[in-house]
């Protein structure tokens, strides 16, 4: 997975055939979000996955579910 350039995000990845991306949060969170477009997906890569753009063009327009809680190392 990428490595987000984000104070929330830690990792994204995108899979093309079923148009889901999965985000990994600082916190340990991992989310799926189904239906997300081509175009989307291309404009937060090129944002470096940032917390502004993800929150404008994916959260709140994508519903997402929670798939994994995994606990950050210290």
């Amino acid at each position: 997975m990428p490595v987000a350039q984000s104070s929330h995000l830690q990792s994204y990845d995108y899979d093309g055939a079923s148009q889901t991306l999965t985000v990994q949060f600082l916190n340990g969170t991992v989310y799926q979000y189904p239906g997300v477009s081509l175009e989307d997906f291309t404009r937060l890569a090129q944002a470096g996955g940032g917390g502004t753009v993800f929150w404008s063009l994916i959260r709140n327009k994508y519903s997402g579910t929670k798939i994994a809680d995994v606990k950050r190392q210290k």
